[in-house]
């Protein structure tokens, strides 16, 4: 059964990758595996379960060797240089993964598989800078973030010249070179004793991770809401109209833009209902408004 999910995941990465997420179907997927459309259900519920599945297939590769490198007994450097080669080589194998996610995945479950990849991210991001710290030491730490960004565009330019242009390159001998280069844009930095472009301090807006963590929190906690409001007797209190409320302020949470002012006033005729205060006080504390 394992071994089988696997192949259905390799095919499907493949033909998503060439022809993007909505166009491909659960028939080519399947036949690509060599299954029948009926089998096909038999691993994955629906293509939304495959999709899921296989972002946490090839993250959870990637991963893993990357994990293999920090176990060996190396010195910091040398184990920094091995982890950008391995890191290129696993990316490299997995081109067709790496192109899909330029398509758009517009679905529920793309949304949710999105979050985790973004979490994935930025644990990576955090990872960077711990490894850089460690091979530059203590002088390098109000360039960290600098640091991490100019590593991650060379790094990301590099893999897309080699994947979208046919770029042939030898990745030991270009982790090496990525080395030396962030060589000596520390060697300058602490020669120049530059002031850091990002520190903790910069001011940051909100990111589309932290957006879309917000999104998915008020969405839990107006769907706890619904649950409540179907407990009501209808003789007391007007079910329908407070779910219409609900669902008015769970498609003002969803909109691009979402008018606080204005799930501030929707939230404001929950007020009064016991059973629904502490929820209104969670969303409101999550959301950032007021308590009318």
């Amino acid at each position: 059964m394992q071994e089988k999910k696997i192949t259905i995941i390799e095919r499907a990465t493949e033909i998503i990758a060439k022809k993007g997420y909505h166009a491909a179907s659960i028939q080519e997927i399947a036949e690509a595996s060599k299954l029948s459309k009926g089998a096909f259900y038999l691993y994955f519920k629906s293509k939304d379960e495959l999709f899921a599945e296989l972002l946490r297939y090839h993250i959870r590769l990637i991963t893993e060797a990357i994990e293999q490198v920090d176990q060996r007994v190396l010195d910091s450097r040398e184990k920094t240089k091995l982890r950008l080669a391995v890191m290129m080589r696993e990316l490299i194998k997995r081109g067709n993964f790496i192109i899909m996610q330029r398509h758009d995945i517009d679905t529920d479950i793309g949304k949710e598989m999105e979050l985790f990849f973004l979490e994935e991210m930025e644990k990576g991001r955090r990872k960077t800078e711990l490894d850089l710290l460690e091979v530059y030491g203590e002088e390098s730490e109000p360039y960290l973030k600098d640091l991490r960004i100019l590593q991650e565009g060379i790094l990301s330019q590099i893999i897309a010249d080699m994947l979208l242009h046919g770029l042939i390159l030898d990745l030991d001998k270009t982790a090496a070179y990525i080395l030396e280069r962030m060589d000596d844009m520390v060697e300058g930095l602490l020669k120049r004793k530059a002031e850091p472009l990002v520190t903790e301090t910069t001011p940051v807006s909100a990111s589309i991770f932290e957006k879309e963590m917000k999104e998915r929190e008020a969405k839990q906690i107006l769907e706890r809401m619904q649950v409540v409001i179907l407990t009501f007797d209808p003789q007391e209190k007007d079910v329908e109209e407070l779910q219409g409320i609900v669902e008015l302020i769970l498609e003002e949470v969803q909109k691009k833009d979402p008018k606080k002012l204005l799930i501030q006033g929707l939230a404001a005729n929950l007020k009064g209902i016991k059973e629904l205060d502490d929820l209104r006080l969670e969303l409101a504390s999550l959301l950032e408004i007021k308590v009318l």
